[in-house]
């Protein structure tokens, strides 16, 4: 097995990780739009939706925190607002 070291920039962790939270904040939408996948409860369809909305949710917040304004709209989330109504992103400080 080969061993490699790589360097690499705050801004590109950021997107690694932003890139990995979207993947998973996907998989958990179309989860939740088929009506649930079963991977946090087998026998309510309900607890199973109630489930995979909060991880959704908590995965909304890490990436306003992970994400520029420029990112989220990459991610087809044009502003930050569109993940929380209400918040205007010139209003983050």
């Amino acid at each position: 097995m080969s061993k490699y070291t790589v360097e690499l920039d705050i801004e590109q962790v950021d997107r690694i990780v932003a890139d990995e939270l979207i993947r998973c904040r996907q998989a958990w939408v179309n989860d939740l739009m088929v009506g649930g996948s079963g991977v946090f409860n087998w026998d309510d369809q309900e607890a199973e939706n109630a489930e995979l909305q909060k991880h959704i949710d908590a995965v909304d917040v890490l990436l306003s925190w992970y994400c520029t304004p420029q990112q989220l709209e990459d991610y087809g989330l044009t502003r930050i607002s569109t993940i929380f109504p209400g918040i205007d992103v010139n209003d983050q400080g």
